[in-house]
């Protein structure tokens, strides 16, 4: 397997490894780009695609040990991607978790920025909702 984060966990090149009798394994690194001070990638150590029936799992696990990790910010962004339109670069779920200050000039979409949204689409969430 040619994955990034399993290559990094066999190399044993990440910061902490957590352990979790009742779900996934999680490491935690600096990522290679990070965004913030203190920003950190927290990846299950199995490599757990979207789609793999255990994917709720293995995010549940990231996510659980990224909040503890986090208990001393005041702020911060837990972030996650599934596909390539959702921004997502390597295959293997992972949690950004990204501290946040006042002016730390860091803009995300969802946070007041104006974009155009056409109506198809809109329609396609809508369709795709109504189907939940």
């Amino acid at each position: 397997m040619n994955c990034v984060f399993c290559n990094k966990y066999y190399a044993r090149d990440y910061e902490h490894i957590y352990s979790n009798d009742d779900g996934y394994d999680v490491m935690r690194f600096v990522p290679l780009n990070p965004v913030t001070s203190g920003h950190r990638l927290f990846v299950p150590t199995d490599h757990i695609e979207w789609g793999y029936c255990d994917a709720p799992y293995a995010i549940a696990s990231a996510v659980h040990f990224a909040t503890s990790w986090g208990e001393g910010y005041e702020s911060f962004n837990l972030i996650t991607s599934n596909g390539s339109a959702a921004t997502q670069t390597i295959p293997h779920i992972h949690v950004h978790f990204v501290p946040r200050r006042e002016g730390d000039g860091l803009h995300l979409p969802w946070t007041g920025q104006i974009k155009e949204v056409t109506w198809p689409y809109l329609e396609e969430d809508f369709e795709y909702l109504e189907d939940r």
